[in-house]
């Protein structure tokens, strides 16, 4: 305890010790002592409340970085997707000015992807008056505004779907304006229209070519049971035909789901040429027409070392080689030659269908591969077509990540390729 004691402390004690009055010295050594203990006592207790404010501090400080980085981190996804997205937006304030405008946006509305437009005026920067009026509208409260522009950007027409809304229904609420581009959706639902009406056409020949008959055998059946049973062979020919184009329906819609339904695997050219030809041989025979085969198809000189073999699903490059030949020989004339050859190119085998038929037009050939497309000859020539063949080919193909190349002259026949991945 006397170790406690300060220098002035003890000179005090001593003084008292010296002049009798032992018993206040002890008193007020007591006192001194315990003054001191206590001082040293808030002394360390203020010394950790320091200590404590101070990590308190340091722990807000981290929290505070960690929040400001997340929304640093959220702040950059935000404008990244804003970057990224096919989709134009725009936010104005309730003065009309650009607070953000994102690329697709300067693109849909043909300006220059130069400069930042922000704080700038909306009727400013976009000069369509459609679009201002919808802002000016949008501000006085009656949104949303949803109007459809045709933007000439240079030589190029686009349609653009606009919207404007306010973020809020407060009176001075920023205002977001969406921009879409109509033009793929304008092209399917026009491709929709064809398609509805084209398959309304071939479907409805057949039909009304099955009621007439059936109206005539009824009359007949009686007075010319010989003209009768001609009718029913009438009739059940355009129910094949109805059968044929649902048939080839069905073959398109699963050519144009892509790979999905596809099996992949190591298929022989040669086999399936072989296979093809099991049903169209007669044909051909039949009408006078020679196939040939070259030595990559042709069993008898088929060099095994060799063998035409693609990575593929073997239903759909059937359906393609049946497709093919199947045309071949319907658009060549009797004594005409169908000619079906290999060739390796690269990584590639390229399967080749020529015939000496008909041939086709440039402008044919642009068009050949669309659905239930068929020129006025091919109609005259061959009306049990369904016009879909060309496009199952042409979707196959691509499903199975081939190509097809055409080349034809009118009189002189045309010549198919189709180039598959090779097996190795």
């Amino acid at each position: 305890m006397l170790a406690l004691i300060s220098l002035p402390a003890a000179l005090a004690i001593l003084t008292m010790l010296w002049i009798g009055t032992w018993w206040m010295a002890v008193f007020v050594t007591i006192v001194t002592v315990a003054c001191i203990w206590t001082a040293k006592r808030l002394d360390q207790k203020q010394a950790v409340s320091a200590e404590e404010v101070f990590q308190n501090c340091v722990s807000e400080t981290r929290q505070h970085e960690l929040a400001l980085t997340s929304l640093r981190t959220s702040a950059e996804q935000a404008t990244m997707a804003l970057t990224k997205m096919r989709d134009g937006v725009i936010m104005l304030s309730p003065t009309r000015e650009i607070l953000v405008i994102n690329p697709w946006s300067r693109r849909l509305l043909g300006l220059s992807t130069e400069g930042d437009l922000r704080g700038r005026l909306f009727r400013e920067v976009v000069r369509i008056p459609e679009l201002v009026n919808a802002v000016e509208v949008a501000v006085g409260g009656q949104t949303p505004q949803k109007l459809l522009l045709e933007i000439v950007d240079g030589v190029t027409t686009r349609p653009v779907k606009a919207r404007v809304d306010r973020i809020t229904t407060d009176k001075d609420s920023n205002l977001l304006m969406t921009l879409r581009d109509e033009t793929e959706a304008q092209q399917i639902e026009s491709m929709r229209r064809e398609f509805i009406a084209n398959l309304s056409h071939e479907i409805k020949t057949p039909l009304a070519a099955i009621k007439g008959y059936a109206e005539t055998v009824e009359l007949a059946i009686e007075d010319d049971p010989a003209a009768a049973t001609h009718f029913m062979a009438q009739i059940r020919g355009q129910c094949v035909r109805l059968e044929r184009l649902v048939a080839d329906m069905m073959q398109l819609a699963r050519a144009q789901s892509g790979r999905e339904n596809l099996q992949l695997k190591t298929v022989s050219l040669a086999e399936i040429v072989d296979e093809s030809l099991l049903s169209y041989r007669p044909v051909a025979e039949a009408n006078q027409i020679t196939i040939s085969l070259d030595e990559h198809l042709d069993p008898s000189d088929r060099d095994r070392t060799s063998e035409p073999n693609v990575v593929a699903d073997h239903e759909a490059v059937l359906t393609i080689v049946n497709n093919l030949v199947g045309n071949a020989i319907r658009y060549t004339p009797q004594g005409g030659d169908v000619r079906l050859a290999c060739r390796r190119r690269l990584d590639k085998w390229v399967l080749i269908v020529a015939d000496t038929g008909m041939g086709m037009t440039e402008s044919e050939q642009r068009r050949v591969f669309e659905r239930f497309y068929r020129g006025e000859k091919t109609r005259k020539l061959a009306a049990g077509g369904t016009g879909i063949g060309l496009s199952i080919v042409k979707n196959l193909t691509k499903a199975l990540r081939g190509e097809v190349r055409l080349e034809s002259e009118p009189g002189k026949g045309s010549t198919f390729e189709i180039s598959l991945p090779a097996a190795d």
